[in-house]
């Protein structure tokens, strides 16, 4: 009998379903987006019965569009954002029903009363995580003190994936350790809830989860979930790890030098590195790998793809433009790639600075905002859609060029996410690096890392290594082009100086 794998992703914008067979052919998938909740200014949350619905939608889409019969499929394994969390009560429920996000910045007035309980420095360099509003280490603490009836009444504290596996039919809720890393509650080194820092913020470690690896089976879909999900009961639940771990090993960085640029919802460049020597990494996050014995130092930029998702919000919506929604692709993106080839490589002298939603590494400033300079009336929306994407990608190039003070040299870059599957941004990545970039022949990479460890908890693969060997696949490379060099040297010189003023000369 063939077997299958299942992967789930529960992103920040929306699920994404997978089906494969033990080679990474992928036979069959699924997209739900969804909406973030903005209740005040910097808080964003997430209804956490929607984000389950949809992983059990995208699971049983995918499965019935490949026609593969739910009793070959072996495991099923989920993904989630990283950082975001809820309170779960005593009765297994999200306490008033919503995730907070990690986009969320509410805690930045917590931050002082935090640095005063726990050097910054230290803090860094037990969790690998900067003392940033992004992290659930920070929220927990505002919780704490804005919100105490509703901490005092948490029973535990919730990953999206951890809450997803429990309503798949888990015995029990667990913590996988890999993604909490980005918690900022971690001992990175140690792969344990850090009692250090959960001492020095009085923060009640019977609250937090026992903690699994990635791999690891919690459970099997019971015959309820079998109804809603697709799946056939007794199908195995496993682990997988953080959405960003899951498209680094995805793209196959498993050993020291190799990295990934991943850019969906948020930007992700992430380079695998056997030691761990934080005093030389300042504001870079450090987590475990996936692939246990590996670590990775992960610049992130907090808004990336998603300014090019804002644009197509902003100008190619239908009640925006007037138009029929009939009279459209089937895909609006289709319509942005045939227009940005309008514009030339440099967007006739426009620069974007992408922080829509603050700005990451290596300023860490969530109150930074976006904006446009060197507009004319010459101008086109072509040449502003253009200057979006190479904002997007000066941002990750400005990452590897601080990343290599801490001694990050690249041996390969693999390149991900939703925007790679757009010629224009892959050739951009690779004009603005000046390196040969390698695509992947399934652009989610976090689906493919998913389903090797689904492969792991049902004896497919013995390790990420072999997982790896047998799953990613390449697509063409693509290389720079050499007359654009001179172009993108002055747009990163511009983007330096109007990214210092933005974010108060902090970082870039």
């Amino acid at each position: 009998m063939a077997a299958y794998l299942m992967a789930i992703d529960i992103g920040t914008t929306g699920a994404n379903g997978m089906l494969f067979d033990t080679n990474g052919k992928a036979l069959g998938s699924a997209y739900r987006e969804y909406p973030s909740i903005y209740p005040a200014e910097h808080q964003v949350e997430q209804e956490a019965a929607l984000l389950v619905d949809s992983a059990f939608e995208v699971c049983r889409e995918a499965l019935a569009q490949s026609k593969v019969p739910p009793g070959e499929v072996l495991a099923v394994s989920v993904s989630s954002q990283r950082a975001t969390f809820g309170l779960m009560g005593d009765d297994g429920g999200v306490i008033g029903g919503r995730f907070y996000g990690w986009q969320d910045n509410r805690a930045l007035s917590v931050i002082p009363e935090i640095a005063a309980k726990i050097a910054p420095e230290e803090l860094y360099q037990l969790t690998g995580m900067p003392l940033t509003p992004t992290y659930s280490l920070e929220k927990l603490v505002w919780l704490k003190k804005h919100a105490p009836g509703r901490y005092a009444q948490a029973h535990k504290v919730v990953f999206p994936a951890d809450y997803a596996l429990y309503q798949f039919g888990a015995e029990r809720t667990f913590t996988e350790a890999t993604c909490a890393c980005c918690s900022g509650l971690m001992d990175v080194r140690r792969l344990e809830w850090s009692e250090r820092v959960l001492n020095a913020l009085e923060l009640d470690r019977d609250k937090f989860l026992p903690l699994v690896k990635p791999g690891t089976v919690v459970g099997k879909v019971s015959r309820d979930v079998s109804r809603r999900s697709g799946l056939a009961e007794g199908t195995l639940l496993v682990c997988s790890t953080g959405d960003q771990q899951a498209a680094a090993i995805g793209a196959g960085v498993i050993a020291e030098g190799r990295a990934s640029l991943t850019l969906g919802t948020a930007g992700l460049l992430v380079a695998g590195t056997s030691q761990l020597e934080l005093s030389k990494s300042p504001g870079l996050m450090a987590a475990s790998s996936g692939r246990v014995g590996l670590y990775e130092l992960e610049g992130i930029q907090l808004g990336a793809a998603s300014c090019y998702r804002w644009v197509r919000d902003l100008f190619f919506d239908a009640d925006v433009t007037g138009t029929a929604k009939s009279d459209w692709p089937e895909n609006p993106y289709l319509r942005m790639e045939r227009l940005l080839n309008t514009s030339r490589p440099g967007s006739n002298g426009i620069v974007f600075l992408p922080y829509l939603s603050g700005a990451g590494y290596p300023a860490w400033d969530p109150l930074a905002s976006g904006m446009f300079a060197g507009l004319r009336f010459t101008h086109t929306p072509a040449d502003m859609m253009r200057a979006v994407v190479e904002g997007v990608v000066l941002e990750s190039f400005d990452m590897y060029q601080h990343m290599k003070t801490a001694g990050v040299k690249l041996t390969s870059l693999a390149v991900t996410g939703g925007a790679t599957e757009s010629a224009v941004w892959k050739q951009t990545i690779a004009d603005v690096f000046g390196l040969e970039i390698r695509p992947l022949q399934v652009p989610n990479a976090t689906l493919i890392g998913s389903a090797i460890f689904a492969g792991m908890g049902a004896g497919v693969f013995k390790d990420v290594e072999e997982g790896v060997a047998r799953t990613v696949r390449f697509a063409e490379s693509v290389h720079p082009e050499p007359a654009h060099a001179e172009v993108f040297r002055q747009r990163y010189e511009t983007y330096q100086q109007l990214g210092s003023k933005q974010t108060g000369a902090k970082g870039t």
